[in-house]
């Protein structure tokens, strides 16, 4: 699973604003400073975000720092998603849009509206749930749903209870009534918020058509953008297909479809993968195809992918399918015969 570089550098923002240096927490991760992050860059593994997020907590020397971080005015820096926010008509609004858009900066969104027959709820699904950094995530998310309905106009009379999924921790007891009120539930067997339900279609104060709108076109263009790069992947393996037997390089698949190296780097990142492996899932195929029309010996398949050995391929192929060359031709040919 990746992130986006934005959720790191959210992250580092919030250290400053709030009193602390990110520099230390920054090395910590093997970045030299904020410049290494690059908010439109490669997304990142999300262990990297779950390492930060646990040398922050470290570096602030406050457990609850995801308290403090959760409500910052570092947030602002949120990309497209604040002004969706800010300008919206109502706060069932927001939450739409947060849902459809939160996947410009994460694989998905970590709040959902859920309205049922017992009530209305925002679930919380963090990024990472465990450890240190999982219970930072989920005071985050929390936090941040919380402050999305006081920002609708909630108080605690408007917020019935709030659960979450692990052990109360006591040495934050009363920051935590002081943010969440006193309806607070530790191990629950789900994490959310639940609410008055007439907050959902209450006007917000802060609504401005115009601004609406031009934000949710911003975030519209940006979306599309990066859905358009899923054909990336696609086009990278027609192509790597297409010039089969001849294996080319990530350079030439750039000059190909007419883009840099870089930028074709990114676009595969977003998608979760890269040059690598999408050559390699067109080595499968081919090995697939080569050995279920039954005319090249093993050897023979392994020299047309291009291994040095059959014992390489066979080691490739095992790893593809969980099955050895010979077996997987061996099933495939036996009905036909």
């Amino acid at each position: 699973m990746r992130v986006s570089p934005l959720n790191l550098k959210i992250l580092a923002y919030t250290l400053d604003v709030e009193g602390h240096s990110s520099v230390n927490v920054l090395q910590r991760c093997g970045l030299e400073s904020l410049d290494d992050l690059e908010e439109d860059g490669d997304w990142l593994p999300v262990e990297l975000f779950d390492r930060m997020m646990a040398y922050a907590v470290e570096e602030t020397g406050d457990p609850g720092f995801a308290l403090v971080a959760g409500k910052s005015l570092a947030l602002m820096r949120y990309g497209h998603m604040v002004p969706l926010v800010i300008s919206s008509p109502s706060l069932r609004q927001a939450l739409t849009d947060v849902q459809r858009f939160a996947q410009l900066v994460l694989p998905s969104s970590e709040l959902q509206l859920v309205e049922t027959a017992k009530g209305t709820r925002i679930d919380v699904h963090p990024v990472v749930t465990q450890g240190l950094s999982g219970r930072f995530r989920t005071e985050f998310a929390v936090m941040s749903a919380v402050q999305m309905l006081r920002f609708a106009g909630g108080d605690w009379r408007d917020i019935h209870r709030v659960d979450f999924p692990y052990a109360a921790p006591h040495a934050l007891q009363s920051r935590y009534a002081a943010c969440f009120g006193e309806q607070t539930f530790f191990l629950q067997g789900e994490c959310g918020v639940s609410f008055d339900a007439r907050l959902l279609d209450k006007p917000l104060p802060s609504h401005d058509p115009l601004a609406y709108v031009a934000a949710r076109t911003r975030a519209e263009s940006a979306l599309a953008a990066m859905q358009n790069r899923s054909d990336t992947a696609e086009r990278v393996r027609q192509w790597l297909l297409d010039a089969f037997p001849r294996q080319p390089s990530m350079a030439d698949t750039a000059k190909h479809l007419g883009m840099t190296e870089r930028t074709l780097r990114r676009h595969l990142a977003l998608l979760n993968t890269s040059h690598i492996e999408v050559a390699q899932d067109c080595q499968r195929l081919m090995a697939e195809r080569l050995l279920a029309e039954g005319v090249l010996s093993i050897k023979q398949v392994a020299d047309e992918l291009g291994f040095a050995s059959v014992s390489t391929f066979h080691r490739a192929f095992r790893r593809w399918t969980g099955a050895t060359p010979s077996t997987w031709r061996a099933e495939r040919l036996a009905p036909q015969r």
